[in-house]
Parts: C-alpha cells; sequence; structure tokens
C-alpha cells in the first residue's frame, strides 16, 4: 500500500500540515526539520499525488527550464548538466518535475505557452533570451535568469559566478607567482560573461601593465595559433588566463610545440575546474566556478518567487575560489 502524507509525518515526528506546507513552498521550515521530512519521504518512498495538490493549490508541480536553442555549446557542455542536476534535485525535494523546452528565437512563444497554459509555476531562463518585450510578457510570473543578463539586469531576478571576481583572483595569482606579462587567453568578447571576465582581469593588472586581450573562437585550434603568434613576439616570463579548458589545452600544445617551460616560463589559469584539470599535464590552476551551487541557488530563489510573487527583485552572485596546481607554482 502507497505511503501516505500522514505516514510521513508520523515517522518524521510532525504534523500532517508541516509536511503539506513545505512540499508545496508555502512555509519557512527549519534545516533539521526539512532534513527529518525528507529523509521520511525518502524511507517511505512517498509520492505526493500532483492532482490532488494541483486541485487544492492551484499549482500545476512543475518548473520550467527554458534553454537557447541557437547556443547549443552553452548547454551541452558538463557545467550545464551540473546546474541542471542542481535545479532537479531542489525540484525533486519540493514534489516538483522539470520540463525542458528549447528556445532561442522562439522563446516568446515558448515561455507564453508554459504560462498561458498552466504548464509550469515558474521559469529558470538563460540570460541571451531576456529581453525587455519578454520581461513585459512575463509581467509577475515568477522566473530566475540562470546568469547575469547584459540588459534591463536590474529589473530581473537572476543567480550569476562572480566572474570578474574570478578573474581578479587569476591575475593576482599570477603576479604573486612572478610573471611579467600577463595575457588575457580566449572567449568572444561580445559575451557578457567574457566582457565581466576581461574586465577583472584589466582591474587586476598592476599599475603600467601592458594589457593583452586575445579573443578566439573558442577551439583548441584557434587558441593553438593565436596563443603561438603572441608568444613569439613577448620577452620575459608570461602568465596567461584562459577562458576555459579547451583554450587551456590549445595554449599547453602551442607552449609544446614552441619548447616552453610551463609553469617555468609560461603560466597558465583556466576558467572553470573541468574534471581533468588537476589530470592534465601539467595540472592545471583553475578559477573554480560553481555551477552546481548557481543551478541551486536558481531553483530555490525561483521556488521564493512562486511561494510570493510580491517580492522585490533579487540578483545574486556567488563567490569563486583559486585552485593552484604545478601550471603556476614556479615558487
Amino acid at each position: 500500500m502507497a505511503a501516505t502524507i500522514h505516514d510521513v509525518a508520523r515517522l518524521a515526528g510532525v504534523n500532517s500540515s508541516t509536511v503539506s506546507r513545505l512540499l508545496n513552498g508555502k512555509a519557512s521550515i527549519t534545516g533539521e526539520t526539512k532534513e527529518k521530512i525528507y529523509a521520511a519521504i525518502k524511507e517511505l518512498d512517498y509520492h505526493p499525488s500532483s492532482v490532488a495538490r494541483s486541485l487544492a493549490s492551484g499549482l500545476s508541480g512543475a518548473i520550467g527550464v527554458v534553454v537557447d536553442a541557437e547556443d547549443a555549446d552553452a548547454f551541452s557542455n558538463v557545467f550545464f548538466s551540473r546546474s541542471l542536476f542542481a535545479i532537479e534535485q531542489v525540484a525533486q525535494q519540493r514534489g516538483y518535475n522539470v520540463i525542458i523546452t528549447n528556445g532561442g528565437k522562439h522563446t516568446a512563444a515558448a515561455v507564453e505557452t508554459l504560462m498561458l497554459e498552466r504548464k509550469v509555476d515558474g521559469l529558470i531562463l538563460p540570460p541571451s533570451t531576456l529581453r525587455p518585450a519578454l520581461l513585459e510578457k512575463i509581467g509577475d510570473f515568477p522566473y530566475v535568469v540562470l546568469g547575469q543578463p547584459d540588459k534591463a539586469k536590474k529589473d530581473a531576478n537572476w543567480v550569476d559566478n562572480n566572474n570578474e571576481q574570478g578573474a581578479e583572483l587569476a591575475v593576482s595569482h599570477l603576479v604573486k607567482m612572478g610573471y611579467q606579462t600577463i595575457v588575457y587567453l580566449g572567449g568572444d568578447q561580445k559575451v557578457g560573461f567574457v566582457k565581466r571576465r576581461v574586465r577583472g582581469y584589466e582591474k587586476a593588472l598592476p599599475p603600467k601593465a601592458k594589457t593583452v586581450v586575445l579573443p578566439t573562437d573558442g577551439t583548441p585550434e584557434d587558441a593553438f595559433q593565436t596563443a603561438t603568434q603572441t608568444l613569439k613576439g613577448l620577452q620575459g616570463t608570461v602568465g596567461m588566463v584562459c577562458n576555459d579548458n579547451l583554450t587551456a589545452f590549445g595554449l599547453l600544445n602551442a607552449a609544446k610545440k614552441m619548447g616552453l617551460q610551463v609553469p617555468a616560463q609560461l603560466g597558465v589559469v583556466t576558467f572553470d575546474n573541468y574534471p581533468l584539470a588537476e589530470y592534465m599535464d601539467p595540472a592545471l590552476t583553475a578559477v573554480d566556478v560553481d555551477t552546481a551551487q548557481l543551478g541551486e541557488q536558481s531553483a530555490q530563489l525561483l521556488f521564493q518567487r512562486i511561494v510570493r510573487r510580491d517580492g522585490a527583485n533579487q540578483q545574486i552572485l556567488l563567490s569563486t575560489s583559486l585552485i593552484a596546481r604545478e601550471s603556476t607554482n614556479r615558487k
């Protein structure tokens, strides 16, 4: 016989109404009580009736994640997978399902369908889709942007990693390690998070230091070509901040072909602590961008908006950290 909400309450030592409020996101409940309820749900394999809950609360029991269909690379990598997994975990804890839909040029239509047909109770959107016209269409419907939008960022709810701070950490580390010239390599300068990383790079450079920003098309091959051409014209020791791991891979190949010693002559820091970064030769120093926390915080904020739609807009920047490894260890 299937477990009931009363069975969960009895095992957790709480009232049935407490379990109901937690699952419907209608109350602030202490962490210890939450853990007891979630443990009881897991032990009893309890599955709340989505039909009954929908009739009682007017909610669908689902949230939507809209992806930019025109930016497939951004949503096919391991980092987006981590964010999505964290979103699903938060949703499951609240008894919610996650619906993923492609947007791109058709984002407004996709969003309108999900809202008007009451398929979801809230939306998580990519920053590339956030435009004034879409914000007007959304109105007070609960939503959160997964990433910092370039436009209307004060009028939106969003969560992002602090890319500017991450670049500052990388540059400061390379300066501390004694590299004479610091270079930023990789990325499309028109993309918002890349612009913020470059801004952090420029802010952290020592006074009178030369600014060298080298965009690439995101492939290791282009990073290899760009790095090879640039390194030929630079004197002394060079530290490079790479926009991502593919860029760092291309750079390491260029250094190997040119006979440059890493880290003695060339220091390499990459954004994103890719799972294989520590197994590269040499192991890569990395700016750790916690995309799992990004997904978790986005989902938590969304459920806050679902419970209370009239709250003030929130913008959350998550701190990054630097993991020092062999690729910059000159001391």
